[in-house]
């Protein structure tokens, strides 16, 4: 009976607001206590499983540039939980959240860098195919042809169309509050502004982003200053 309590416990004292805020500051130490304190085998409700999968999809993509002690292990689990969730979770967020995985594989791995790197791509692709307007597909796909050097079928007009229509399908469904998705959103949407050409346009949507949260630390002491330093230029 006391190990079903924890994770419920886990789950109160790690709410949605705090982790969103602990976005916000680039603080991934409390994603990570979540994380590791909140035992998948314990949680006992399909939702709260699918809101930890979420989290640990936001965390790996740090944890994996950082090559964190226990990264290997921390991506093997996500894999798992992934299948373990197959049935439960619409195809498009699923299809998401493995491509990911592929791209985290192919960071940590390389030898399978290519392989793991097309897989990603290729399963990105089909997420979007399944569900054109499941916005965490449309954020991943707009991501990996921002990234994408042109030779390798990149295209950042391309992205921002994709982010662009993400953030329409949020603001539509009323689902950003304390959802970090949102702001990751809305952050490569401005880097893809400023790299297609529109800094003004960058500069104005990082203005109403920190109107939103004004402790968006990157986008408040990092990106904006860049961003207004190159508009003088």
């Amino acid at each position: 009976m006391i190990l079903l309590l924890v994770p419920s416990l886990c789950m109160a004292q790690y709410s949605d607001e705090l982790l969103y805020r602990a976005y916000l500051e680039e603080d991934m130490v409390t994603w990570n206590r979540y994380l590791t304190h909140t035992k998948w085998e314990h949680i006992q409700s399909i939702r709260e499983r699918a809101r930890y999968l979420n989290y640990e999809y936001g965390y790996l993509a740090t944890a994996v540039e950082e090559r964190k002690e226990d990264v290997k292990d921390r991506v093997a689990a996500f894999g798992d939980h992934i299948e373990l969730m197959n049935e439960y979770i619409d195809d498009a967020t699923i299809l998401t959240y493995r491509s990911s995985y592929y791209a985290y594989c192919a960071k940590l791995n390389a030898k399978e860098f290519i392989s793991m790197g097309i897989k990603a791509m290729n399963t990105a692709k089909q997420a979007v195919a399944v569900d054109s307007l499941n916005p965490l597909a449309l954020t991943l796909m707009g991501c990996i042809d921002f990234y994408a050097p042109g030779i390798f079928g990149g295209s950042k007009s391309r992205a921002l169309e994709a982010f662009n229509k993400a953030k329409a399908i949020y603001m539509q469904n009323g689902d950003t509050l304390y959802k970090w998705n949102y702001p990751a959103l809305e952050m490569q949407r401005a880097m893809c502004m400023e790299k297609t050409g529109d800094i003004e346009g960058a500069i104005e949507l990082c203005n109403e982003m920190l109107q939103r949260d004004p402790e968006f630390r990157f986008i408040r002491d990092e990106y904006l200053p860049a961003l207004l330093k190159k508009r003088k230029k």
